[in-house]
């Protein structure tokens, strides 16, 4: 009950939140100035989120398809989409990742090790995407003498900060810095942390079967660098598809806005839900940020809250329209059950 009590308190936050917000920044004045909305550049913005979410399912595909684990991509798409769904009504840290660990380590060929391998690693590629493409364009930018249209110092630490969360997912998939980070910490450290991750299967107690089966995996996924980079590649393309679908709402208003602009503003967005860990979906807390991102850019506030709008309604409430049957239909007697129910959630 007490799960389902925050949830429902951080939810009428969200909604009150997002409700305040839409009245200050009056949205839907900019849309009456627009006098006309182009549908068919909406409908490709959409089309365009949608392709990307798929490209996010069919990375993580392939990792498990590099570590030998007997999942069919039917069934790929099946537990990352109830993954996002329980990510969007309990955004808890990394929630779905472990969702989808969770509901793939006692598939064919697969155990605990390979399913925190496979969304670590999945993880750890979108944020070098992150870096790289936020980084790359802010290069861009400069050498062709033009100027950071967001404040250059959010640039930097956003690439920072993405960089760094690779480094500490890097240092998960290390089994040499498991092994001493586990064997040296206290015994409380231990049973609270990294014993509650142990596979019953191995038949030892404890964290070391898990730390063998995660370097089991991470060879296995080095053995296959061709699916590796395709899978990086397509996390690349899901992370520009928000960016794309932002510049497109934009375009469809009738408002040019440079795109290094979009992916500037689009990181700030990326960020804050990477950090958001109470309100479901980041109601009102991404739509405000990205507005407020283009902003500081120069782009009118409402005009900036109408872009916002039309951006999640196509990378947020259309995914959860989309993803949402999968979950309740495939996910609900796995996961969805134990969290409605106020039980304690796998870890």
């Amino acid at each position: 009950m007490k799960a389902k009590k925050r949830s429902v308190i951080f939810t009428l936050m969200g909604v009150a939140f997002f409700i305040t917000y839409l009245l200050w920044s009056n949205p839907f004045s900019a849309f009456a100035e627009v006098g006309r909305f182009n549908l068919v550049i909406y409908a490709l913005a959409v089309l365009i989120d949608q392709i990307g979410l798929i490209f996010f399912v069919a990375s993580w595909y392939l990792i498990l398809r590099a570590m030998k684990v007997n999942l069919s991509f039917t069934e790929s798409v099946q537990i990352t989409f109830t993954s996002l769904f329980i990510g969007w009504i309990a955004p808890l840290p990394l929630i779905t990742e472990m969702v989808r660990a969770y509901l793939v380590k006692d598939r064919s060929d697969s155990n605990l090790g390979k399913a925190l391998s496979s969304v670590l690693v999945h993880r750890s590629y979108y944020n070098i995407a992150f870096g790289v493409i936020i980084g790359g364009t802010a290069f861009a930018t400069l050498v062709k003498g033009g100027e950071i249209p967001i404040n250059s110092e959010i640039i930097i630490f956003l690439t920072v900060f993405a960089l760094m969360s690779v480094v500490v997912f890097s240092l998960a998939l290390n089994t040499s810095a498991l092994s001493y980070i586990y064997h040296k910490s206290p015994m409380w450290v231990r049973k609270r942390v990294f014993d509650r991750y142990n596979d019953p299967e191995s038949g030892v107690e404890g964290f070391t079967p898990v730390i063998e089966d995660i370097g089991v995996a991470v060879r296995a996924l080095r053995e296959n660098m061709g699916l590796n980079l395709l899978a990086f590649l397509m996390l690349a393309f899901h992370w520009s598809s928000g960016a794309l679908t932002a510049y497109l709402s934009a375009e469809a208003m009738g408002v040019r806005i440079d795109l290094a602009t979009i992916v500037f503003a689009y990181a700030v967005v990326e960020f804050l839900q990477q950090i958001n860990f109470f309100i479901p979906g980041g109601l009102g807390l991404l739509d405000a940020g990205l507005a407020g991102a283009l902003v500081l850019a120069g782009v009118p506030l409402s005009t900036a809250a109408a872009i916002s709008l039309l951006t999640r309604i196509a990378t947020y409430w259309l995914e959860v329209v989309v993803c949402t049957p999968f979950a309740l239909h495939f996910g609900y007697k796995e996961f969805l059950s134990k969290y409605f129910e106020g039980e304690k959630q796998p870890q």
